[in-house]
Protein backbone atom coordinates (compact mmCIF):
# COMPACT_ATOMS: atom_id res chain seq x y z
CA UNK A 1 0.00 0.00 0.00
CA UNK A 2 0.95 3.20 -0.66
CA UNK A 3 2.37 5.99 1.85
CA UNK A 4 -1.13 8.24 1.21
CA UNK A 5 -3.16 5.26 1.56
CA UNK A 6 -1.85 4.30 4.65
CA UNK A 7 -2.21 7.81 6.05
CA UNK A 8 -6.26 8.09 4.58
CA UNK A 9 -6.91 4.38 6.12
CA UNK A 10 -5.07 5.30 9.56
CA UNK A 11 -7.06 8.36 10.29
CA UNK A 12 -10.25 6.94 8.77
CA UNK A 13 -10.00 4.46 11.44
CA UNK A 14 -9.19 6.77 14.16
CA UNK A 15 -12.40 8.36 13.17
CA UNK A 16 -14.45 4.96 13.59
CA UNK A 17 -12.84 4.76 16.35
CA UNK A 18 -13.63 7.64 18.49
CA UNK A 19 -17.03 7.93 17.26
CA UNK A 20 -17.32 4.04 18.38
CA UNK A 21 -15.77 5.51 22.36
CA UNK A 22 -18.18 8.09 22.20
CA UNK A 23 -21.29 5.40 21.23
CA UNK A 24 -19.72 3.28 24.43
CA UNK A 25 -19.88 6.59 26.60
CA UNK A 26 -23.52 7.39 25.40
CA UNK A 27 -24.43 2.99 26.45
CA UNK A 28 -23.14 3.92 29.97
CA UNK A 29 -24.36 7.27 30.48
CA UNK A 30 -27.70 6.43 28.79
CA UNK A 31 -28.42 3.21 28.67
CA UNK A 32 -28.86 0.75 25.51
CA UNK A 33 -31.73 1.56 23.54
CA UNK A 34 -32.45 1.15 19.70
CA UNK A 35 -30.01 4.45 18.59
CA UNK A 36 -27.34 3.36 20.13
CA UNK A 37 -28.08 -0.18 18.17
CA UNK A 38 -28.75 2.28 14.58
CA UNK A 39 -25.28 4.12 15.81
CA UNK A 40 -23.25 0.25 16.00
CA UNK A 41 -25.22 -0.04 12.44
CA UNK A 42 -23.69 2.91 10.72
CA UNK A 43 -19.84 2.51 12.49
CA UNK A 44 -19.66 -1.29 11.08
CA UNK A 45 -21.14 -0.12 7.60
CA UNK A 46 -18.16 2.68 8.12
CA UNK A 47 -15.77 0.53 9.10
CA UNK A 48 -16.58 -2.51 6.83
CA UNK A 49 -16.66 -0.40 3.64
CA UNK A 50 -13.85 2.09 4.28
CA UNK A 51 -11.27 -1.10 4.97
CA UNK A 52 -12.95 -2.74 1.57
CA UNK A 53 -12.05 0.55 -0.51
CA UNK A 54 -8.79 1.19 0.55
CA UNK A 55 -7.25 -2.62 1.15
CA UNK A 56 -8.47 -3.32 -2.51
CA UNK A 57 -5.54 -2.27 -4.77
CA UNK A 58 -6.39 -0.05 -7.51
CA UNK A 59 -6.57 -1.74 -10.87
CA UNK A 60 -3.87 -1.79 -13.13
CA UNK A 61 -3.74 0.12 -16.67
Amino acid sequence: MTPTRVAILGSALLLIALLAALTVAAVINGGFNVLTLVSLLVLALLGFGILGALRTPPPDE
